[in-house]
């Protein structure tokens, strides 16, 4: 870049060559960030030195637009437009303020702060009416469901993208409109549209990028019940988003097959699609455990390091105001620095609440995948230490002859009972503090007196035990009237030592060892349907618990462990 040069490295002319080239570099696609960050900053520095506003104003865009589209990085993005459409204002530059409008709706939207997104792109139109902001205020209004508007500015979006004959710019209003009439049932309205989405793609001979269009026109072909086009379009998406990386375009398609294939009655490639849809939606929500925790322990140092570099901004920009019109009259000058300051406040405010919202998704789903304790200890020291425990009581559940009554269900009707029954119990153990290790298939296993100090006790085990049998008894009886199959559960517990602790450094988990672990496992499958099975450890423990009462067994054989006295377990109800 630098060998372009001709005349004084200093010079307003070359300001606006390195401006004019940063813009072509950030618009084709950025190969080095480091240089071009280096770049950018060196024509920031050369601008004000020379006192080029126009210029600087561009360079701080430049470098707000290479922050959004190269690191994704909005905090840091935001004082250089901010910096930006300061200088643009000043300048009276009615297409650079519209810019700098459109880039911080851009950030908005994609914080998800759909009506500040709107407010910035209606700004933007104002100074300069172009295409992109309108189109970009028409899928903010769609996610929030305000659709008659989201189309009238569609429709103006249309019109002025084919006089600038855009091909690209009319392709994504088409699809997002398309799916609009989607959302509200409109299924010829939807077709057309994603259809004339289709058709600009190829006219731009970019079929790589059809696996989007093809995704939603698969669900609407799905929707009419069309299951021959929904899987042809299904499938070809499918194969182009593997190829291009697009994992929005693979979760639409992979759900479009896993439904289309179980209306024909194909139920494993249906089971197979909905696992491969679950794999890849889930995977798009949360990245890897690893990435996701260094996430969060970085969200700490940026909270502190963006706010600094907000405040030294907007303060810097104060500073200038103040100076520019230092000769106003007194009561003038009060009333733009409240203004201003109660703007910085606002905007401080916003910021810290949308670090906020990262930080709680951070910290939700690392404590979804691990006990606080052992979350706190992960945080803290990147790894976690194994533990003892002496009196861990553990809970094994099972479904009696899953795989019979599963042959009766569809893979979706399998997997969404499955889905209810595992929620259920997920709320009982929440409420009597246990953990929950894992499922395996139908099995459901569960822990208490694992914390550290100790807050459960084996009681606590077995009423949650007595509650998911009460669960699936009264769902039992609720399907047998409806004549819908269902499920009959055998339960187990035993208490005794165990070793817990994190496995894996890929998508790892909190999981328990040990003999005791093995002896639960016999308790469930030595057990009864609609019955608690217990050990004698932990008959010993809760014996002269009010709550309970016990039917001794006698020595039952279980398997591995020669005779073991057993005992069923049940409330007493008063």
């Amino acid at each position: 870049m630098l060998s372009l040069i001709r005349t004084s490295p200093e010079s307003t002319t070359n300001v606006e060559l390195f401006n004019n080239l940063a813009s072509d570099y950030i618009s084709g696609g950025i190969q080095n960030k480091d240089s071009l960050l280096l770049f950018i900053q060196t024509t920031i520095q050369i601008a004000e030195r020379i006192n080029d506003k126009y210029g600087l104003a561009t360079a701080n865009y430049n470098l707000g637009k290479f922050n959004i589209g190269a690191n994704s990085s909005y905090a840091e993005a935001t004082p250089f437009l901010l910096e930006s459409l300061s200088l643009f204002q000043e300048l009276n530059d009615s297409s650079g303020i519209s810019k700098c409008y459109m880039q911080l709706g851009l950030i908005s939207y994609m914080m998800q702060y759909f009506e500040d997104a709107i407010k910035n792109f209606n700004l933007s139109v104002k100074y300069n009416k172009n295409p992109t902001s309108l189109y970009l205020m028409a899928i903010s209004y769609s996610e929030l469901n305000h659709f008659k508007e989201s189309k009238k500015n569609f429709a103006v979006a249309i019109r002025d993208f084919e006089a600038q004959n855009s091909l690209s710019g009319l392709t994504q209003c088409y699809m997002y409109l398309g799916k609009n009439y989607e959302r509200e049932g409109r299924l010829d309205s939807a077709f057309h549209y994603i259809n004339l989405a289709i058709e600009s793609q190829i006219k731009k001979e970019d079929i790589e990028n059809l696996a989007r269009p093809y995704a939603l026109i698969s669900g609407c072909y799905l929707k009419a019940n069309d299951l021959k086009k929904a899987i042809s379009y299904a499938d070809t998406s499918y194969e182009l988003s593997k190829r291009r990386k697009d994992e929005i375009s693979a979760i639409l398609s992979t759900e479009t097959l896993s439904k289309a294939w179980e209306r024909k009655g194909d139920y494993k490639k249906a089971h197979y699609y909905l696992k491969l849809y679950h794999t890849l939606k889930n995977e798009n929500i949360q990245g890897n455990t690893k990435q996701k925790i260094a996430e969060m322990q970085s969200t700490f140092d940026f909270t502190k390091r963006i706010n600094d570099q907000k405040l030294k901004y907007q303060l810097e920009i104060h500073r200038k105001n103040r100076i520019k019109n230092i000769m106003l009259a007194s009561g003038l000058f009060i009333l733009l620095l409240a203004g201003g300051l109660w703007n910085r406040l606002q905007f401080l405010r916003r910021s810290r609440t949308a670090i906020q919202k990262e930080k709680d998704i951070s910290e939700n789903l690392l404590l979804n995948i691990l006990p606080e304790n052992v979350a706190n200890e992960l945080k803290q020291k990147g790894y976690t230490d194994a533990r003892e425990f002496d009196k861990a009581t553990i809970l094994f559940s099972d479904f009696k002859g899953f795989t019979a009554i599963s042959e009766q269900m569809t893979a979706t009707v399998l997997v969404d009972e499955i889905d209810t029954c595992f929620k259920a119990f997920d709320d009982i153990i929440d409420k009597y503090g246990l953990e929950k290790i894992k499922t395996i298939g139908d099995a459901y296993m569960a822990a208490g007196g694992l914390q550290v100090p100790e807050t459960t006790q084996p009681c606590d085990v077995v009423k949650a035990g007595l509650e998911m049998q009460d669960f699936i008894i009264h769902r039992r009886e609720k399907h047998k009237e409806l004549g819908i199959p269902s499920f009959e559960m055998r339960v187990g517990i035993h208490t005794g030592p165990v070793i817990a602790g994190v496995v894996g450094i890929k998508k790892f988990q909190y999981d328990i060892w040990g003999d005791t672990v093995n002896t639960a496992s016999r308790m469930e499958s030595s057990g009864a349907v609609g019955q608690v099975n217990i050990s004698e450890s932990t008959y010993v423990l809760i014996k002269d618990d009010d709550d309970f009462s016990f039917e001794s067994r006698g020595k039952i054989e279980a398997k591995g462990k020669g005779e073991m006295d057993m005992y069923f377990v049940s409330a007493i109800r008063i």
